[in-house]
Order: C-alpha cells, then sequence, then structure tokens
C-alpha cells in the first residue's frame, strides 16, 4: 500500500493540538466549573466510566486523576451489560462519565441511561453537540476539539485529557491543576517538535512492541499501542510497568522493542527498574522521559526528547502528541496510510 507525500490528515489534526487545547481553556471553563460543581453537590462515592477505542484509553486517564486527586475510586464498565445483557446495575450514589467523539454509538447511550435510570450523575464528554449521548446526560461537556477526519484520533484524545484535568480541577478546586491545564498549550507546541526518529528503524522491523506506563502515564501507553495497530499494523501491547514483570517480561529474551513513558511522580522508580529489566532481558527499549535523565547505553537503551508538562499530572499529554508526530512518519516509512486504515471507520457504532 503506498500513499503520497502530501501532508495527512494525522499530521494536521496533531499540529493543531495545541491551539485546541488553548481554544478549550478559554472557551470551555465555565462547562467545566458547572459539571464540577455539580460533582461536589452529588458527592460521589464512585466514578464509572463508559466509552471506547481511544476514549476508553482517556477514561483511564480520568480514572487516575480522580484516585489521586480526589480519592473517589473510577471503574470502566462495558457498555455491554446494558446494551446486550439487558441488565442494570445499582448506581445510587455513583456519578457515570461517558466519553465519546461523536455521542452516537448506541452500545454507549443505552448504558447512560441505564445508569441515569439506576440513580447516577450523568456526565458526557463529546466532541460533537448536540448529540444522543449529550443530550441525554444530566451534564454534557464538549472537549472543542473540531472536525476530526483522520480515522485515528490524535487532537480529541489530547482534548479529552485536557477537559478532564480541567473537570478534577474544578471538582477539587485545586487551582494549581486548573493553572497549570491553562499553561499546557506552549509546551505542547515544544512537544510538536521533539524527534523520535530514532525509534523507527526498530519499530519499522517489529515482531511486536510493548508500550509500558504507569498511572496516569499508563492511559497514553494504552492508546499508543492502539496506534501502532490502526496505523501502522504493528502488533502491540500496553503494560504498567509491575504488570509487565508478571509473565510478559519473558518475550524480552526474544529481541522485543519497548516503549517506555516515564514519569515525575511516584512510579518513576518501578518505571526505570522496568526500563533496566527489559533491557537486560534483551529488549531493545526507548524511553520518553520529561526529565531527560535517562542516557543511551550504546546498546539497549535509546532516550527519546521528552517535554515536562507545567504538572506531573500533564506529562501525559505532551508525551503522546510527541508519540503522534512520530507514528504518523513511521506510517508513511512503511507506506501506509494514517488517515484511512482499510477496515476501519472514523465513527464506529456498536452494540
Amino acid at each position: 500500500m503506498t500513499r503520497s507525500t502530501a501532508t495527512t490528515r494525522l499530521r494536521q489534526e496533531t499540529d493543531e493540538i495545541p491551539d485546541r487545547v488553548a481554544m478549550q481553556v478559554a472557551d470551555r471553563r465555565d462547562d467545566f466549573e458547572r459539571a464540577g460543581a455539580a460533582l461536589r453537590r452529588h458527592d460521589p462515592q464512585m466514578l464509572i466510566t463508559v466509552a471506547r477505542g481511544s476514549s476508553d484509553h482517556a477514561a483511564t486517564y480520568l480514572k487516575y486523576l480522580s484516585e489521586m486527586t480526589a480519592g473517589r475510586p473510577v471503574a470502566s464498565i462495558g457498555p455491554s451489560i446494558s446494551s446486550v445483557y439487558g441488565r442494570s446495575l445499582r448506581l445510587d450514589g455513583a456519578a457515570c462519565l461517558s466519553v465519546s467523539q461523536s455521542g452516537r454509538s448506541p452500545d454507549l447511550t443505552a448504558f447512560q441511561d441505564m445508569a441515569r435510570q439506576a440513580g447516577a450523575l450523568t456526565l458526557a464528554l463529546v466532541n460533537t453537540s448536540p448529540s444522543p449521548l449529550s443530550t441525554g446526560a444530566d451534564i454534557a461537556m464538549d472537549i472543542g476539539a473540531g472536525p476530526e477526519h483522520a480515522v485515528a484520533a490524535s487532537k480529541s484524545y489530547v482534548c479529552s485529557l485536557s477537559a478532564m484535568a480541567a473537570l478534577v480541577a474544578a471538582w477539587t478546586q485545586t487551582a494549581s491543576l486548573g493553572t497549570a491545564v491553562s499553561r499546557t498549550p506552549d509546551r505542547l507546541r515544544n512537544a510538536l517538535s521533539c524527534d523520535w526518529s530514532a525509534l523507527v528503524p526498530a519499530a519499522s522491523n517489529a515482531r511486536s512492541i510493548y508500550v509500558i506506563g504507569r498511572g496516569p502515564g499508563f492511559a497514553i501507553a494504552q492508546e499508543a499501542a492502539l496506534k501502532f495497530k490502526e496505523t501502522c499494523q504493528i502488533h502491540a501491547e500496553s503494560y504498567s510497568a509491575a504488570e509487565v514483570m508478571h509473565g510478559p517480561i519473558q518475550l524480552a529474551a526474544n529481541g522485543l522493542v519497548a516503549l517506555v513513558f516515564l514519569s515525575r511522580d511516584e512510579a518513576r522508580p518501578g518505571l526505570l527498574d522496568a526500563v533496566a529489566r527489559l533491557a537486560g532481558s534483551g529488549a531493545r527499549v526507548f524511553v520518553a522521559d520529561p526529565l531527560g535523565e535517562v542516557a543511551s547505553d550504546g546498546r539497549a537503551i535509546t532516550p527519546l526528547p521528552c517535554i515536562a508538562a507545567p504538572d506531573p499530572l500533564l506529562d501525559p499529554l505532551c508525551q503522546i502528541t510527541s508519540f503522534y508526530r512520530f507514528i504518523e512518519h513511521l506510517a508513511g516509512a512503511l507506506g501506509f496510510d494514517p488517515d484511512a486504515p482499510q477496515l476501519l471507520n472514523k465513527v464506529t457504532e456498536t452494540l
């Protein structure tokens, strides 16, 4: 499969990320404040999320933000429990956040309807308003990413993350996090300039790739693994730095390629240990470190340039933005069109 040398939509939409987040900060603050106030009034004992694909990976980010900042546990629930199996859950005292680019998938709307009837406060985070999901929620928030034409999500994913950070900042009244979100667009512009071409030869020849993260960074590990599959037809799996040690590390002996998203929080020592153990077991390890402390060993470990966000909780936004630039380049090097994978559609409606 060949592609032209014209700029892809994925590249164009990735390049929009800083401006779209800046516009979200300027135009959507009242929406997040309103939703945060509703969460304080409702005072949920737990949150549940319902989403698919990249939106579900964004929900993983919300999980860690909520648990680390608000002290509320978050569980991702499969929408089939209502759309296929027709069951209801006991959700009084809970809040349900549905995340979707289109807001149209029947399984998500069915689950949201069930959650509302079961007593949950329902919130929808969408990139299309109005939509069935947004109109059916108690509170709807538009991420403001604008039209996204490439099948592979980019700006809608990052705008989902920034919206979630703004929502949690409003909910918990953490002014420092809200301020950090407003300062993130400049860092995202710098992230667009990070050159990850060192990863291209190894990824091009890889039979399989592990993408490692932990905490908030696990959300972008999930997203990056999906992008390897859908844009480059490369098998990739995401693991936490702990989970990869429970069996999956065995494949490192076969010359595995691993991409590790380091953090600046309490998970950093475990992530660094994973880097060392993977490299020592035979894997080629590429490390995106916002502190820039990991050096090449000339053999198994290769650092990738990375931008630190204004707050460590926001580092994943910068890391995944740099990754999107890389994956668009890798797809072109392999002769694929990242805008239109053969078996995929932009909007997928499932039950």
